[in-house]
């Protein structure tokens, strides 16, 4: 089978070259209605005790001519639970006509709202379907909203610096810590995107930022640091402005809140701090004179990718992990003999640990590896042989294209992707689903958190294989360049 599978490949307005570009903007409160689990921390216990901060979800509806469209929402969540993907998607083409190309769910990565996904273990929060329901409601009304508020735009380009973000991993003793690296990469840059309508008054803008958005970890509900920036910006706008952020490559990099050589999560204080200097970073970049970028192609296109996986744990070790009986134990065996996975086969289900390779690992706790366990158990996903990545790519004017993956990329990843294309591609993670953690070949041979340990949270049965790096930089390249 190949590694790489192309799927949807779409693109708009090819022949409306010369049409002006059009924008409509909504947005939408999106804040639970009623007590319920927040997602993101394990350390969280319950619903959430009181809301700090509204969460919203900003809507920009683009149309170019008669068949040139594409639609941004970015929303103040976690992500967007991959297994809704299909049926939103749906009904946004059947109301709208907009094709799965064209369609970019973002979420800020905000760890201070619901879950919206039942892909994960109960640790990373519960979803309430709900809710679910009402926030998709939310956005469908407000791409009605965004559709009625069409106007010509011209597109501006600013870059601007803020030195928020912290490297978060770091070698010590031989092993990788979730600890404060001065010398790991980051990426400073803030790129400020402004869509102005006749007079020059801003009616939408995108900034995009890598950073995760983990300030604080009390069980409150926040908007979180993208939150209180695009509120400040779209305060000091006015005129109705929406502001979205868009999430770069930030897997590994968080605030750089440090005392002592160690990370400390913060208040509501910590995060207005922190979104107040984004927020004056981005003023400052829109009040210079920006670079005008011409209309271009309003263009959309997507591939998916098979990222294959390392070899999973043996089955009677998953078993015994998960606390099942011997009766139920060899259940399981005769079901994973008769019945081989999809896309993979079951030639690994009897496999002895002393067979197994070593997964490098800090190991988290036994309640944390039993869950995980039993969610492999459930549903045969202990037979998942690769993740399929989603990679988007979105043009709004000449020199501005926006690279989406349904992925949470570690930051080299970003820089690969500025170091390929300049400033001309923007890699937006979180969007259209979730699959995990993506990091590099020399991450996974290092261990740690985002390499190996966030399985247990995502529940997949192992971590990616090595080749994935290079199978994901071949996959942009050929997404970008078309060819």
């Amino acid at each position: 089978m190949s590694n790489r599978k192309v799927g949807s490949c779409d693109i708009a307005g090819q022949e409306t070259h010369n049409e002006e570009l059009m924008l409509g903007c909504a947005k939408v409160d999106i804040t639970p209605q009623k007590p319920l689990a927040l997602a993101g921390f394990a350390h969280r216990q319950g619903n959430y005790e009181s809301v700090i901060r509204p969460l919203n979800a900003r809507i920009l509806y683009f149309q170019q001519g008669k068949i040139g469209k594409a639609l941004i929402v970015s929303a103040d969540l976690l992500w967007w639970g991959s297994e809704r993907m299909e049926g939103l998607r749906g009904k946004l083409q059947e109301r709208f006509g907009l094709l799965e190309s064209q369609i970019m769910f973002h979420a800020t990565h905000n760890h201070s709202g619901p879950q919206t996904s039942a892909m994960y273990t109960p640790s990373l929060g519960k979803p309430d379907i709900e809710y679910i329901s009402y926030l998709e409601d939310c956005i469908l009304g407000g791409v009605e909203q965004a559709v009625l508020e069409l106007e010509t735009v011209s597109v501006e380009r600013g870059i601007g610096r803020c030195d928020l973000s912290v490297h978060r991993r770091k070698m010590v003793d031989g092993t990788i810590r979730m600890a404060p690296n001065l010398e790991g990469p980051v990426d400073p840059d803030v790129n400020v995107i402004r869509l102005s309508a006749s007079g020059g008054r801003t009616k939408g803008l995108l900034v995009h930022y890598a950073c995760h958005p983990t300030t604080t970890g009390e069980n409150v509900i926040s908007s979180e640091f993208p939150g209180v920036a695009m509120e400040l910006i779209e305060e000091k706008l006015g005129n109705g402005a929406v502001s979205a952020y868009l999430q770069g490559c930030c897997a590994d990099v968080r605030p750089a809140l440090v005392r002592d050589g160690e990370f400390y999560r913060g208040g509501d204080e910590e995060v207005c701090r922190i979104g107040r200097a984004l927020a004056d970073e981005v003023l400052a970049i829109v009040q210079q004179p920006m670079k005008r970028l011409e209309a271009g192609i309003l263009a959309s296109r997507s591939i998916k990718v098979q990222l294959p996986l390392q070899d999973p744990p043996a089955l009677d070790d998953l078993l015994n992990w998960a606390g099942v009986s011997a009766a139920e134990s060899e259940a399981v065996h005769q079901q994973a003999l008769s019945n081989p996975s999809v896309d993979g086969g079951h030639e690994d289900a009897d496999r002895s640990t002393d067979d197994a390779n070593p997964i490098k690992q800090l190991m988290p706790d036994a309640e944390i590896v039993e869950k995980w366990s039993q969610l492999l158990l459930m549903d045969q996903r202990y037979q998942q042989r690769y993740v399929e990545l989603e990679l988007a790519y979105l043009q709004l004017a000449e020199g501005l294209v926006l690279l989406t993956s349904n992925a949470e990329f570690v930051g080299a990843y970003g820089l690969f992707i500025k170091a390929s294309f300049g400033d001309t591609v923007l890699p937006v993670g979180y969007t259209n689903g979730m699959i995990g953690y993506v990091p590099t070949a020399a991450q996974l041979s290092e261990g740690g958190y985002e390499a190996v340990d966030y399985i247990y949270y995502f529940g997949l049965p192992a971590p990616l294989a090595p080749e994935s790096e290079a199978i994901i930089h071949s996959s942009i390249i050929k997404l970008v360049v078309h060819k």
